[in-house]
């Protein structure tokens, strides 16, 4: 019986490392704080624009990025993405994108559509 166990060890070690590394490599695939935020322009609005701001989120912790997505968005739909802490626009377009926005090393951008037309969509995220 002790054969057996003495045996059956080497294999129990094997399968431990496997798991542990397939473990590790799962980990180190994704970013720290992988974070998104996004809105959609409503349908009923007040006041002159219809607009929608996004939440928060941190710049991607190892890359220094943010990607930003608009659309589907009407023709000449503005947008712009900041740093909230400092006030300073970091990108701003018109009509559809799909940008990523490199150097940023903040812990705080948000994203705005400033006079979309009805269900107009903004999106950002830290993780592609």
């Amino acid at each position: 019986m002790r054969s057996v166990i003495r045996k059956s060890r080497p294999l129990q070690a094997a399968l431990l490392t496997g798991a542990a590394v397939t473990a590790t490599l799962g980990v180190a695939a994704t970013p720290a704080y992988a974070a998104s935020a996004s809105c959609t322009a409503p349908y009923f609005y007040g006041g002159w624009y219809r607009t929608c701001t996004t939440g928060s989120i941190p710049a991607n912790s190892s890359g220094h990025f943010i990607d930003v997505h608009v659309g589907p968005a009407c023709q000449g739909s503005p947008w712009k993405v900041w740093d909230t802490a400092t006030g300073v626009t970091v990108a701003s377009g018109r009509d559809d994108a799909n940008r990523r926005i490199y150097g940023l090393y903040g812990n705080s951008y948000k994203a705005k559509l400033t006079d979309a037309c009805w269900r107009d969509r903004i999106s950002i995220d830290n993780y592609r």
